[in-house]
């Protein structure tokens, strides 16, 4: 049963009455508690805005991944959104406040190291020249062969007359290996005389990997190295590595039956012409070492060379010609170079590669990581600075 309320008498009693009379009010007193209690509120809502702001801060930067940098951030800086009322919910302060109470640090995830590509040591990117628009590397060795066992008892002079013209295994395969990772295609000269002359298409960045002489490493190191990753080659024969046994037919046309090509390096290694201070060789002369080599390959290969390379690298106006006319489609000299043009298809341009290069130690065959001095040959930076001559 419910009770029923009593409204109170709004007649003051005598007692109180009394008590009013003794003590009138006073007003200037009232009105200074009021205003006292006024500005406590509003000190204690200025202080739980504040409280609240800090909080908003924690709280972002915690977002943000930054929770050790809250501290830091003045908070007169922060835009803070007020309530429209003076005083801040105790229900929302309360909450807020126990996350203020320092606990145990907070692990944020962090994001891993941005690792930022460089160049090989010794090869700042921005000290090597951009590579020209048609741009084809055609790269120029003769063999790639280990040291013998017994190299580090050779003298000096020696050693230097058997790596002169040699390429390592380690680093021929590194080189291949730096090609097909940025990129490269290896063509044939012949392909590049069908685009010149037949606009067949090439690939984006093409390159063709040359060899002079003849040796057998061709076959045993050379074609393996190469059949692992879809290249090809073009091999530049003398006759005089067949008849010295550098080389031998059925070494020659395994290579050409692998789709590389066999080129013509004279049936003499003798140098035709280029020579300073000696006299080119007649033009029968001339004409007899560039035809009956071509005559013989095919004989033995069953495809006749469409290119030929200058013994020693010269060549003269004479020799062009008759090079030109003995049915070859284009010749490679030594100059050096990364751009070919049709005005200099019989005077192609080269990147001589040298068994020094990023070679540390010719034993082990330790490699400079990243292949440095490889990397400036593709953009064109020669190993000489004029361009002739072995």
């Amino acid at each position: 049963m419910r009770r029923r309320a009593v409204a109170p008498s709004v007649e003051p009693t005598r007692g109180a009455e009394r008590r009013q009379a003794l003590n009138p009010p006073d007003k200037s007193d009232s009105c200074h508690r009021k205003a006292t209690t006024i500005r406590s509120r509003q000190c204690v809502s200025t202080r739980l805005l504040a409280i609240v702001a800090v909080v908003a801060c924690v709280a972002g930067c915690a977002s943000s991944g930054q929770a050790g940098a809250a501290a830091t951030i003045p908070i007169q800086h922060r835009s803070v959104a007020r309530p429209a009322s003076p005083s801040a919910s105790p229900r929302i302060i309360a909450a807020a406040i126990p996350s203020l109470i320092p606990g145990p640090p907070t692990v944020m995830p962090t994001a891993p190291p941005t690792v930022t590509p460089t160049a090989p040591p010794g090869t700042p990117a921005a000290t090597l020249p951009r590579i020209p628009s048609g741009a084809i590397p055609i790269l120029y060795f003769h063999r790639v062969q280990a040291v013998p066992h017994d190299f580090a008892t050779w003298t000096k002079q020696r050693q230097r007359a058997f790596l002169t013209y040699d390429d390592l295994p380690a680093a021929f395969s590194a080189q291949l290996d730096w090609l097909a990772s940025h990129g490269y295609s290896t063509i044939l000269p012949g392909d590049l005389a069908a685009h010149w002359d037949h606009g067949t298409p090439l690939p984006a960045r093409p390159v063709i990997l040359t060899f002079d002489d003849g040796s057998s490493s061709w076959a045993r190191t050379v074609l393996p190295a190469l059949q692992a990753r879809g290249m090809v080659a073009e091999f530049y024969l003398t006759l005089d590595a067949i008849r010295s046994g550098s080389i031998t037919w059925p070494q020659v046309v395994q290579l050409a039956r692998a789709g590389n090509g066999i080129g013509a390096h004279d049936v003499h290694h003798v140098q035709l012409a280029g020579i300073r201070g000696h006299a080119p060789a007649s033009s029968a002369v001339m004409w007899s070492e560039i035809t009956r080599v071509r005559g013989i390959i095919a004989a033995h290969v069953g495809v006749a060379p469409d290119s030929m390379a200058y013994v020693g690298g010269g060549f003269d106006a004479t020799l062009i010609s008759l090079v030109q006319r003995a049915g070859y489609t284009t010749a490679r000299g030594i100059v050096r170079g990364i751009v070919q043009t049709t005005a200099r298809r019989f005077d192609l341009r080269v990147v001589r590669i040298g068994w020094h290069d990023d070679v540390r130690d010719p034993v082990s065959e330790a490699l400079s990581p990243g292949l440095p001095t490889f990397t400036a040959r593709m953009h064109g930076v020669s190993d000489r600075r004029r361009g002739t001559g072995h």
